[in-house]
């Protein structure tokens, strides 16, 4: 039987790396270690076999789980490892073998010293890993202690106490016994320590489970050797159980985490209540049970000469050791509760941070949106509360073409000019004021109770201030800003003042910028209008509300038509017409003019295919300086070119001159750059409105431009009473433009004077009422063939 136990258990061993090999040799070796000792107890051979054979078979389970499990890398688990294997080592050779068989009682001293020293060892490295877990570093110690004392008080009272009274003699052998189950308890207390402080961990339970029956035992043969009672077959079945429970917790995969070598986790507050709950009852109940029952039963070493005298000195260490627990626990509270201090001081702290972070610019450390929509609500609720008192005031300031200076010279210094403008508006502030930065270059000023007169005087102050120049990196830069004001009316929400804040704001920069423009209710209505016509010019493509009209360019020499320039007109579905200066101002704004662009390039040059090839004549199309961005731009217009097969002079874009320099120095100069390549491509580039917006020479020398149109309001004052000076400014226009090569379309003209004289000052080409107004391609086809019938005739 031993020896098929043994090949079970080998074969076990060698599996020790999958799960259930444990199972396996838990169950085959306990119902070895349950029967063999009563099944040997008639024959010294068996009783020998079965003390060498099983926990011979233990110690190889002990060794092959300590190197699946990687405990032979902890220097605690291996000086375990080596007190169970000396254990089962000395059980085996010198008990089983010397004492049971040879009955040598140098091999018997030789076995009660090995195992000492194993259970030395087994304290030790327990007594190590107990300093390593959670919590104050004697506080397993503590624990095992409290359970020692704790069990062994009773114990001693009413079981071992009394057998060592009626001991006939006091000698080695019983002095061995004794200690035994001292170390015993010791070594559970850690355990279950142990295994408490590592979670669920089967492997620690089983150990657990291994020192319980190795107490049981050695306190069975305690009463062996201090009475004549014989208890040897349960002592030995509880040794043998011993070494299986051992052998099968070290093969449990489980115990490989108990190995790794990792941070303690904090004991939850459920297992410190439990140690606590079993610290106070085994203090409380111990010394009861040790002195109340031998008083009622009159069984109990308390009854002897020294009962009393252990049972008080073991109450006072226990209490002891209690207190000592409670005093660890009362640190650990005491730190925890520093530790909840500073947590929560630093969770304030960072609640604030997070609080002011949004609530306030990172930049320029003003507030933030956010914050000025609370005050402007605050203010709001206040005014209201205080009839009569002055409204409060909002003005919103917005830097004039600060993108040039973050293009020009990058964003650090755009950031520190925003950092110099905030702190010069910080100067201007007063107590109450509040001053924010929205966003970008925008800011803004809430005065919680002020006059129109007061806002605008701050407002003034604001526009000097900003125009101050600027140190910034060695250069000294230049800025100005527009403002808009709200005052002086009621304010029903956060939301509705910055709406119309913004509404004024938007009408100073429309207005030339550098300005301040008070709110009134006419912008609200102009904006909503505005609102209206972007809605309008969304769905007006879909809908096909848009037509082109067609102006006729003519040859004054000659009176035939040179070219014709289409005009764009929209009139929306049971609308009547709105005007192009009207619609065209919102399509540039919402960036629709992109769209509509495009379609009336390719509209006009789907008739101007016709019209060239018929009659010779050019397609203008006029473009805004909204699709010259755009990058696509250029080849829309070689496709368009390129569908319609139109050649070289055939197409004609007009641009104005304010269009191509009211932008930044380098975008004017790419839209330069595309221009001059449309032109390689054979389009012809006209300066619409010249004579009202710069009209510098430098200009007409770097721009690449093909005509020139001068302006109607040079047209109209060539018969005024008094048109010397019209005259003057006219002739000299068309004369530079004659002498730089380039032609001349003058436009507006409306009478046969003005037709007269413009062609005796040497203009070529004119447009106008005169010769016709805008008409659709159907009354051009005619205008055509009209005047191609009468050159036949």
């Amino acid at each position: 039987m031993m020896q098929s136990l043994f090949a079970a258990a080998r074969t076990g061993s060698r599996s020790a790396g999958r799960p259930q090999a444990w199972l396996v040799f838990l169950v085959l070796g306990g119902v070895a270690a349950a029967t063999a000792p009563f099944a040997a107890g008639t024959s010294p051979v068996l009783e020998t076999l079965s003390w060498v054979l099983l926990p011979g078979v233990s110690a190889v389970a002990v060794l092959t789980g300590m190197r699946r499990n990687g405990l032979t890398g902890s220097g605690p688990w291996r000086l375990i490892g080596t007190g169970l294997l000396i254990t089962l080592l000395a059980s085996a050779l010198g008990w089983g073998v010397g004492w049971v068989w040879l009955r040598s009682p140098l091999l018997l001293g030789l076995y009660q010293v090995s195992t000492l020293a194993a259970y030395g060892f087994a304290l030790i490295a327990l007594i190590m890993l107990s300093l390593r877990t959670a919590g104050p570093r004697w506080a397993a110690l503590l624990d095992a202690g409290i359970i020692t004392i704790g069990v062994a008080m009773p114990l001693w009272t009413l079981l071992i106490g009394p057998v060592t009274d009626r001991a006939v003699h006091i000698d080695t052998d019983l002095v061995f016994a004794l200690a035994l189950p001292a170390i015993d308890l010791f070594i559970i207390g850690l355990v279950v320590r142990l295994a408490l402080d590592s979670g669920r961990v089967p492997g620690l339970s089983l150990l657990s489970a291994s020192y319980a029956a190795m107490f049981l035992s050695d306190v069975v043969y305690l009463l062996n050797q201090a009475s004549s009672e014989v208890y040897g077959a349960v002592s030995t079945a509880c040794w043998l159980g011993w070494g299986v429970l051992t052998g099968a917790a070290m093969l449990h995969p489980s115990m490989s985490a108990a190995g790794r070598a990792q941070e303690p986790t904090p004991l939850s507050r459920a297992r410190v209540a439990v140690l606590l709950v079993l610290a106070l009852a085994l203090t409380l109940l111990s010394p009861l049970v040790s002195v109340v029952v031998p008083m009622f039963t009159g069984v109990g070493a308390v009854v002897g000469p020294h009962g009393s005298r252990a049972v008080t000195l073991l109450t006072v260490l226990l209490a002891v050791l209690l207190v000592l627990r409670l005093s660890t626990v009362a640190c650990v509270s005491l730190a925890q509760a520093a530790d909840l201090r500073v947590a929560l001081h630093r969770q304030d702290a960072l609640q604030r941070s997070l609080s002011h972070r949004a609530s306030h610019d990172p930049l320029t450390g003003l507030g933030n949106r956010t914050l000025l929509g609370e005050a402007l609500h605050t203010v709001i609720t206040a005014h209201a509360a205080t009839p009569g008192a002055p409204h409060p005031a909002l003005l919103l300031l917005d830097l004039d073409a600060f993108k040039d200076v973050n293009d020009t010279y990058g964003h650090p210094v755009g950031d520190e000019v925003l950092t110099v403008v905030a702190q010069r508006l910080r100067d201007l502030v007063a107590g109450e004021h509040i001053l924010a930065r929205l966003g970008g270059d925008e800011f803004a000023i809430l005065l919680p109770r002020a006059e129109t007169g007061e806002a605008m005087a701050v407002a003034q102050r604001m526009l000097e201030t900003v125009r101050s120049p600027y140190l910034v990196d060695g250069r000294e830069l230049y800025l100005t800003t527009s403002i808009g004001v709200l005052a002086g009316t009621v304010i029903a929400t956060a939301s509705d003042a910055l709406r119309d804040a913004d509404l004024a704001l938007y009408e100073a920069k429309a207005a030339g910028k550098n300005q301040i423009i008070v709110f009134d209710s006419e912008l609200r209505a102009r904006r909503l209008h505005h609102a209206e016509l972007a809605v309008g010019l969304r769905q007006a493509l879909a809908r096909e509300e848009f037509t082109l009209a067609y102006q006729p360019v003519v040859d004054l020499t000659s009176g035939t038509i040179y070219a014709v320039e289409a005009l764009l007109r929209w009139t929306p579905a049971g609308g009547r017409p709105i005007p192009p200066d009207v619609f065209i101002p919102v399509a540039e704004d919402t960036g629709l003019i992109v769209e509509i662009g495009r379609w009336v390039l390719n509209q006009a040059c789907a008739d101007a295919q016709r019209w060239h090839e018929r009659y010779g004549i050019a397609m203008t199309v006029n473009v805004s300086g909204r699709q010259l961005r755009e990058r696509a731009f250029r080849d829309t217009v070689l496709e368009v070119l390129a569908r319609y097969e139109l050649p070289e002079n055939a197409l004609t874009l007009e641009v104005t001159e304010s269009m191509l320099l009211a932008t930044t120095a380098a975008e004017t100069r790419r839209i330069v750059e595309l221009l001059a390549e449309l032109r390689t491509h054979g389009v012809r580039i006209a300066l619409d409105d010249f004579g009202t917006g710069y009209s510098s020479l430098a200009y007409l020398r770097t721009l690449p431009v093909d005509i020139l149109k001068i302006d109607r309001s040079f047209t109209a004052p060539l018969t005024d009473t008094d048109p010397h000076q019209a005259r003057a400014f006219t002739k000299a226009i068309v004369e530079l433009s004659a002498s730089l090569g380039l032609s001349t379309v003058v436009e507006g003209v409306e009478s046969r004077e003005q037709a007269t004289l413009l062609q005796q000052m040497g203009c070529p080409l004119a447009q106008g009422y005169l010769f016709s107004q805008p008409a659709p391609a159907r009354a051009i086809d005619d205008m055509l063939q009209v005047a191609v019938s009468q050159s036949a005739a």
